[in-house]
């Protein structure tokens, strides 16, 4: 899965009401390449009138930044535009359907990139109630000079590829989202990223979001308490569609309305990933909660 976060002039994650990224998630690729831009740096050999060797300090090598290469095998308008700042091109309806290439400068858009790899085959860690499949985890907080590159047309199919150079940006911290469930429950970055950080690679076993189409709507909030082994969510917003509500034992319930508590009785403690649905476009919000 992937997920690009639309990124403002400093490198900040744009918010829309609510405090929502701007975010695309999607299956809808083939590969991720990554490669390295390397500096070799300068050697320092000064000799004396003799020839022999009076300063000498050799070259240090160091990344500058990561070439990065996204092939894709589906049109995903919204995710070319927030790659690219290409213009989207609209239907009748206003529904999103393809993008118009130019060849102006890209000087507008960044956007930070996540990546997991495997899927819930892989192998699992933790215990008990805990015990879940693990994902590789990939962040390049800032992709710069996003371009849409060659691409094929074969067999009624159409590959793409997004081009861009991912550096560094301190201006990501420890992210909008959650990305570990740890113990005490979800998690965003434990440390974060830094002046010179480029990518962030990492286990995690909290799964990846669920592809959307277009940009990611804003799901349903709100507050997840505990009472022994009673769970509550008491919604804050919800989506004009309805939601669910995943308690994370298997058991799946309809959301409710704005103020209205949701409750849900567990049989065993522990701490549980509690996922938010947004029925009409599938975007999801991680909650945790820990009963005992």
């Amino acid at each position: 899965m992937l997920r690009a976060t639309k990124l403002g002039p400093c490198g900040d994650p744009v918010f829309v009401a609510g405090g929502w990224p701007v975010q695309v998630v999607t299956k809808g690729f083939v590969s991720v390449e990554y490669s390295a831009e390397v500096d070799d740096g300068e050697e320092i050999d000064q000799r004396d009138a003799n020839g022999d060797s009076c300063v000498y300090v050799p070259a240090r090598r160091r990344i500058k930044f990561y070439n990065v290469t996204v092939t894709a095998c589906r049109v995903d308008p919204e995710l070319y535009s927030l790659f690219t700042g290409s213009p989207i091109v609209v239907d009748e309806d206003g529904v999103s359907t393809g993008l118009r290439v130019t060849s102006a400068v890209n000087q507008d858009s960044a956007v930070a990139l996540e990546l997991w790899s495997g899927t819930a085959q892989k192998r699992c860690s933790g215990s008990a109630v805990n015990r879940r499949p693990r994902f590789g985890y990939f962040l390049l907080p800032q992709i710069l000079d996003g371009q849409i590159g060659d691409f094929t047309i074969e067999n009624g199919t159409a590959n793409f590829t997004l081009t861009g150079k991912a550096v560094e940006n301190p201006e990501w911290g420890t992210g909008p989202y959650p990305v570990y469930l740890r113990t005490a429950g979800v998690a965003p970055l434990a440390d974060p990223m830094g002046e010179q950080d480029l990518l962030h690679l990492d286990w995690t076993t909290l799964p990846p979001p669920a592809p959307t189409a277009g940009l990611v709507p804003r799901p349903a909030e709100g507050t997840l308490t505990a009472n022994g082994l009673k769970a509550t969510f008491t919604a804050s917003f919800a989506p004009p569609g309805g939601y669910t509500l995943d308690w994370g034992d298997g058991w799946v319930t309809p959301g409710v309305a704005v103020g209205a508590p949701a409750t849900h009785d567990y049989t065993e403690a522990g701490t549980y990933l509690v996922t938010v649905t947004d029925t009409a476009s599938g975007g999801q919000r991680f909650l945790s909660v820990a009963v005992a």
